[in-house]
C-alpha cells in the first residue's frame, strides 16, 4: 500500500514536471519569437531565416505534439489544407526531379529541395504547435501575454537604435554593438549604420514584418475588443493601448514600402467594418431628425443621403491615407518618388494588362526594379512550369534565363547571379508558390488561407474575450499577409503560422 502511494507521487511529480518544462518551453517559444536570425542557428544551418523560436517548437513537437497525437489527441481541422499542401509540394520535388533544370552555381536539386522541405517542415511545426497547444483559456491568456512581452523586448530594442542613430549621429556604444553580434545576424552592407531600425532581424523590412503581421494586430484587436491581458490600467488606458501606439511608432522606423501596404491593407479593413456601422447609425439619426421628415423622407432622398455620407467618409479616409503616405515619403526618399514621379495612367492601365516593359521601366524609375525583376523571374518559371511547378527551392537554378534584360544593369542581380554562393530567390511568397508548387499547390494554399479566414470570424462571436481577441487579430494578421507575401519568400518565418 505504502509502495503504491509512492510510486503515485512519484509519477504526480514526474508529470508536474513534464508540464512545467513544457510551460516554460511554450513561454520561451513566444518570447523567441522576435529573434529570426540567431547567429548560433546562422552557423549551424547557413541560412539567414533562422528563427531561435524554432528551437522550443521543435522541442514541444517532439515531447508534447508527438505524444498528444499518439494518444489519440485531434488537430484543428484547419490543418488538413495544409497537410495536403505539404503533400502536394512533396509531389511536385518529386516531379521536380524528372525536369531539365539547369546547372548553377555547383548545386544539386536534391539538395536545395531538402532545405527548402526542411523550412516547410519548420512552418508546419509552427502552425501545428500554435494551434493545438492553447486548448483552454488559460492556455490562451498565456500565450496572449508572453507574445506581448516578446513584443515590448523588440520595441525596446529598436527604440534604442533609435535613440543613437538620430539623437546620437550613429554613435553606438560598445555594447550595443556586440549585443548585435550575440543576438542576430544582420545585412553587412547596412548593419546598424543605416537610418532604419531592424530590432533583433536580419533587416529592416523583417522587423516592419514582425511589426504589421504579428504585434500590430493582436495590440490593434485588443484595442478594437476593449480586452486586455494584463491587469495594469495607466489613466484608464489598458497596456494594450499603449503598445499599439509604441508599435505604430516602431513600424514606421524601419520605412517600410510593401509593409506600408500591408499596413495600409489591415487599416482599410478596419476603417470598412467600423463605419459600416457608422454610416448606419449616421444615416439612421439623419433620418429621424424633424427637418428630415414628411415628403423628404422618402426612399429616394435615403439613398441620396447614403451616397452623400459615403462620399464624405471615403474622401475623409482618401485624405487621412494620403497623408499617412506622405509621411512615410518624408521619412524614406524611396517613397517620396511616388509624389515627385507618380505612374501616370497609361502606366496603371498598363500594368493591370500585365505589361512586362511597362512594369519593369516604373520599377527602375521607382527604385523598385531588383525585387520587381526577382518576381518577373519567378513568373517566367511558372510560365513555363504551370501544373506543379520546379519543386520546392528549384526555382533559383531558372534565374540565370528568367531574368529580364534591364535586370543585367543592377549591380544588386549581378552581385547575386555571378559573386554570392547561395541561388537566387523570388522574394516574393505568392509568386513562389506559383513557380515551385504550380496552381495545384497555390491553389491548396489559398484555400488554406481562406478557411482560416473565414474560421476566425465564425471565432469571433465566441464568449471568450481571449479567442474574439485572437480572432480579430488573425483577420488582421491574415490580411496583412496578403501584401507582405510580396516581400517574404520563406517559409520558416514564424509569423503567418
Amino acid at each position: 500500500m505504502l509502495n503504491n502511494m509512492l510510486e503515485s507521487k512519484h509519477k504526480l511529480r514526474q508529470t508536474q514536471l513534464l508540464a512545467d518544462i513544457q510551460s516554460f518551453l511554450w513561454v520561451a517559444a513566444l518570447i523567441c519569437l522576435p529573434f529570426t536570425s540567431f547567429p548560433l542557428f546562422v552557423n549551424l544551418t547557413g541560412a539567414i531565416v533562422a528563427p531561435l523560436a524554432a528551437l522550443p517548437i521543435l522541442l514541444l513537437l517532439i515531447i508534447w505534439f508527438i505524444p498528444h497525437i499518439l494518444r489519440g489527441g485531434s488537430i484543428p481541422r484547419e490543418s488538413i489544407p495544409l497537410i495536403i499542401f505539404g503533400l502536394v509540394a512533396l509531389l511536385a520535388c518529386m516531379g521536380a526531379v524528372f525536369l531539365e533544370i539547369p546547372g548553377f552555381k555547383g548545386r544539386t536539386i536534391y539538395t536545395q529541395e531538402l532545405r527548402a522541405l526542411v523550412t516547410l517542415a519548420i512552418g508546419l511545426s509552427f502552425f501545428l504547435v500554435f494551434a493545438t497547444w492553447p486548448q483552454n483559456e488559460a492556455r490562451l491568456q498565456q500565450t496572449w501575454r508572453w507574445i506581448s512581452i516578446g513584443g515590448i523586448l523588440a520595441m525596446i530594442w529598436a527604440l534604442i537604435q533609435a535613440y543613437f542613430i538620430f539623437l546620437q549621429d550613429f554613435q553606438y556604444p560598445l555594447w550595443l554593438e556586440r549585443a548585435l553580434e550575440w543576438l542576430v545576424v544582420q545585412v553587412p552592407s547596412f548593419s546598424t549604420r543605416g537610418r532604419r531600425v531592424t530590432g533583433f532581424t536580419y533587416e529592416a523590412s523583417w522587423l516592419a514584418h514582425q511589426m504589421v503581421m504579428l504585434y500590430i494586430p493582436l495590440w490593434l484587436a485588443a484595442t478594437y475588443q476593449r480586452t486586455s491581458c494584463f491587469k495594469i490600467r495607466i489613466l484608464r488606458l489598458s497596456l494594450e493601448n499603449i503598445l499599439l501606439v509604441f508599435g505604430i511608432g516602431v513600424f514606421f522606423l524601419t520605412s517600410p514600402r510593401i509593409g506600408l501596404i500591408s499596413f495600409l491593407l489591415v487599416c482599410v479593413f478596419l476603417v470598412i467594418k467600423v463605419n459600416l456601422v457608422v454610416l448606419h447609425r449616421m444615416v439612421r439619426f439623419i433620418s429621424t431628425r424633424r427637418w428630415f421628415s414628411g415628403s423628404l423622407a422618402n426612399k429616394p432622398m435615403q439613398s441620396i443621403l447614403v451616397v452623400l455620407v459615403c462620399f464624405i467618409m471615403l474622401s475623409s479616409y482618401g485624405l487621412l491615407i494620403f497623408s499617412l503616405v506622405f509621411f512615410a515619403s518624408s521619412l524614406d526618399p524611396r517613397l517620396a518618388i511616388l509624389f515627385d514621379k507618380p505612374p501616370s495612367i497609361q502606366e496603371i492601365l498598363a500594368i493591370l494588362t500585365l505589361n512586362e516593359t511597362v512594369l519593369l521601366n516604373l520599377a527602375h524609375r521607382l527604385f523598385f526594379l531588383e525585387r520587381t525583376v526577382y518576381w518577373v523571374a519567378g513568373w517566367h518559371v511558372f510560365n513555363d512550369h504551370p501544373w506543379l511547378g520546379v519543386g520546392l527551392g528549384s526555382s533559383g537554378f531558372f534565374a540565370l534565363e528568367g531574368t529580364p534584360a534591364i535586370g543585367w544593369a543592377t549591380y544588386e542581380i549581378r552581385q547575386l547571379l555571378f559573386r554570392l554562393t547561395q541561388l537566387p530567390n523570388i522574394k516574393s511568397f505568392w509568386v513562389r508558390l506559383l513557380a515551385e508548387t504550380g496552381i495545384v499547390g497555390f491553389s491548396v494554399f489559398i484555400s488554406w488561407f481562406v478557411l482560416l479566414f473565414r474560421s476566425a470570424k465564425v471565432t469571433l462571436h465566441a464568449q471568450s474575450p481571449a479567442m474574439r481577441t485572437l480572432a480579430f487579430a488573425g483577420l488582421l494578421s491574415l490580411i496583412a499577409f496578403i501584401g507582405e507575401g510580396f516581400s517574404i519568400d520563406s517559409f520558416a518565418m514564424p509569423y503567418l503560422w
